[in-house]
């Protein structure tokens, strides 16, 4: 995945069911702990997320609005190919 990709799992994911340790987090958006560590590091630097202790996150109403204005990343799945569509 791609960071802003990566970003938007990690909210999407703490959306759902916060707070989470970094490796559930990894395991939910199936990434190696050590790269979500890093991605909960920058959004937890941007206050999109706080450190509750022992690597475990939570979202703030930052993170909140932040999911509100960004929209889903796109993935090669949500991208029709030339077939598809076709009559």
């Amino acid at each position: 995945m791609v960071r802003r990709a990566l970003e938007r799992a990690v909210l999407d994911a703490l959306a759902d069911e916060a707070p989470l340790y970094v490796v559930d987090l990894a395991a939910t958006i199936d990434e190696h702990p050590v790269t979500v560590e890093h991605v909960c590091d920058r959004l937890h630097e941007r206050g999109a997320i706080r450190s509750i202790g022992c690597r475990r996150y939570d979202l703030t109403a930052s993170g909140r609005r932040r999911l509100t204005e960004v929209p889903p990343a796109r993935n090669g799945a949500d991208v029709p190919t030339e077939t598809e569509g076709r009559p």
